[in-house]
């Protein structure tokens, strides 16, 4: 039976009730008596305490505790801690000058470090850099400026950011997300590499937000799972770093025989083409919202869209009172590890 905690006028009657049941003659029926105020306040420490107890009662499950308790919940699932994002960096200088270990440049704020010395060869040098803070604010696309926080003899001031660019920065995981596998984990304990195992395995490394397991994806013997990374700053598609990730984290839980290829989907853009009424930035932006919403929910590599999902996503969003939909028309199958990408909406005069 559900824990009923009793109201404050019910337990102001309960326990003036019985103070009165214990008084002899007529002090017990008297309008003002002093057993209502005694028992108003002990009515109220009841009260509080009842509280108590049913506060107690919710932070016993995962689904309803609160969230500075949910690690009392997550053995076997640690929450997503927040990645450090590296990548390479190029310095320009004098031949031969040496760039050392732990050297700091910057930009907006953020702060990276070389994980390596280096020397300068024909004026220039790139070095792999990680950034001081973890967290998708860290990450950085190829070609951005940084500066040195202090002049190092021989080399320019400004560096860049290669072409492979800054990546792999992560937010920690939200409690939400966390809640949501440690259920997932209660509902489904792993079996050491059986089916579901392995998406469970991927999600378990920070930056992962979605993941896929394909049985002989690459013939007997194989396994070949797919991963996401729609929180990071240079999403949705997984880095190089995040890939190798997951492959290394992976292959300390695996069985041995299993031989388990990490790969990202192919991205195939969704880009609806579609009218609705009342035609305003406001309902434009919830309908882009609501289908973003679904191919989160529901999209899968190789997998179908229905055309039910995607009219009701439209017709639902808010402030839409009418649409038309010239695109898709019907149902959108995706080919073999292909994985719709949202890519924008083409709206119709």
């Amino acid at each position: 039976m559900a824990f009923n905690r009793p109201s404050l006028p019910e337990l102001i009657k309960r326990v003036d009730t019985d103070l009165v049941s214990r008084l002899p003659g007529a002090q017990a029926v008297l309008a003002q008596r002093l057993t209502r105020i005694l028992a108003t306040g002990e009515a109220g420490v009841a009260h509080g305490l009842y509280g108590y107890l049913q506060w107690l009662e919710l932070q016993m499950f995962p689904e309803t505790c609160d969230d500075e308790l949910l690690h009392l919940h997550s053995v076997g699932v640690p929450r997503r801690q927040a990645g450090t994002a590296t990548g390479p960096l190029i310095f320009t200088g004098t031949a031969g000058a040496v760039l050392d270990a732990g050297t700091l440049a910057q930009v907006d704020g953020l702060e990276y470090r070389t994980t390596q010395d280096a020397t300068l060869v024909g004026g220039t040098v790139t070095v792999e850099v990680e950034a001081l803070a973890a967290g998708s604010a860290g990450s950085q696309a190829a070609g951005v400026q940084m500066t040195l926080v202090a002049p190092v003899l021989g080399v320019n001031a400004t560096a860049t950011v290669g072409t492979a660019g800054i990546t792999g920065g992560a937010d920690i995981e939200t409690f939400d997300s966390w809640r949501d596998r440690i259920m997932r984990r209660r509902a489904r304990i792993p079996r050491g590499g059986a089916e579901g195992d392995w998406v469970e395995w991927a999600l378990q490394v920070p930056g992962v937000t979605r993941a896929w397991e394909d049985p002989m994806g690459m013939g007997p013997g194989t396994i070949v799972i797919r991963i996401m990374a729609d929180d990071a700053a240079d999403g949705p598609m997984p880095s190089l770093q995040l890939l190798q990730e997951v492959f290394d984290y992976i292959a300390a839980q695996r069985n041995v025989t299993a031989h388990i290829y990490v790969l990202p989907p192919v991205p195939a853009p969704f880009v609806p083409r579609l009218r609705v009424s009342p035609d305003n930035s406001g309902t434009r932006s919830a309908v882009e919202q609501a289908l973003q919403d679904l191919i989160l929910r529901a999209s899968k590599p190789g997998g179908t869209l229905t055309i039910s999902s995607i009219r009701t996503a439209i017709g639902t969003a808010a402030g839409v009172s009418d649409y038309e939909l010239e695109w898709p028309a019907a149902s959108v199958t995706h080919a073999y590890g292909h994985l719709p990408i949202w890519g924008g909406a083409e709206w119709l005069a």
